[in-house]
């Protein structure tokens, strides 16, 4: 079993693309997000496999199902490449496409692999796109067996350079639009407030389905929250250079203010909100 989970996820690895997005959803996860969202929807994985730049955990969907999480070494609480595999699977669709699909579905809706590879154990096709960030998996009755997606290299280091970021950001939040929030925001966003790090800790489609009544207070609360305190002032802008993180941008608060600063690091071809701290 443990030979098997490892073989779609060694062949591809991290790669480079361009900066237009790409799927960062399976199965209600987001690439990204904290180890916590999968343990705390479901449990202990079941079976985990250390590598020399990575950890897989893989849990269980049902008796003939599982995911897998991809955890680097550099960055060991978030989720680099989530898969499914086998069916029947309760999932949430891909593109449309479910686990057990037929292969001419897969072709109408993905179009052809650019490149193929046979494996024996267990026997499957793995079918790759040069494009995407997605490879999948057809057995031998020539249905849909593993759906993976992975983090590209440039997905966490390029972004619009122009200042839209910004201004979408404090747009959402002046009109409380929970939706246009959320996609301001990084899976990993931490926001630093009565001296606690609050951050998305469930599977990310329940997260956005229903947010936690205290990260949202921070965010758009009628007192103390970076929904009142950009009401009353602008901030100050400056570039922030991270270790492992590269290149973003800090808006940096008056002294006098509860809001210290709010950071935003590229994911996914945008800049989005990685951490909003506030004075305590």
């Amino acid at each position: 079993m443990i030979y098997r989970l490892m073989m779609l996820w060694l062949v591809s690895g991290i790669s480079v693309c361009s900066a237009n997005e790409l799927p960062v959803d399976l199965n209600g996860f987001r690439l990204w997000q904290y180890r916590s969202a999968a343990e705390g929807y479901f449990g202990k994985p079941f079976q985990s496999m250390k590598r020399d730049d990575h950890v897989l955990e893989a849990h269980k969907v049902s008796k003939s199902s599982y995911m897998v999480f991809q955890y680097w070494k550099t960055f060991p609480e978030n989720a680099g490449s989530i898969q499914i595999t086998g069916y029947p699977a309760k999932m949430i669709p891909f593109n449309g496409l479910q686990l057990g699909d037929s292969e001419d579905k897969v072709i109408s809706v993905l179009g052809k692999p650019d490149n193929t590879k046979k494996i024996t154990s267990p026997p499957v096709t793995i079918w790759y796109y040069d494009k995407e960030n997605y490879t999948i998996e057809i057995d031998q009755q020539g249905r849909l067996y593993t759906i993976k997606i992975h983090l590209e290299q440039k997905m966490m280091n390029d972004a619009d350079t122009n200042s839209e970021y910004w201004a979408a950001f404090k747009q959402a939040i002046l009109a409380k639009d929970k939706d246009a929030i959320l996609k301001c925001l990084r899976p990993d966003v931490e926001i630093y407030r009565h001296g606690k790090s609050i951050a998305i800790d469930k599977r990310y489609v329940d997260f956005q389905a229903a947010p936690d009544k205290e990260f949202m207070e921070a965010l758009i609360g009628n007192k103390n929250s970076v929904l009142t305190q950009i009401r009353a002032t602008e901030p100050e802008v400056a570039m922030r250079l991270m270790l492992e993180m590269g290149a973003g941008w800090v808006y940096k608060f008056h002294q006098e203010n509860v809001l210290a600063e709010i950071v935003f690091f590229p994911y996914n071809g945008q800049f989005r909100v990685y951490e909003v701290k506030f004075r305590d």
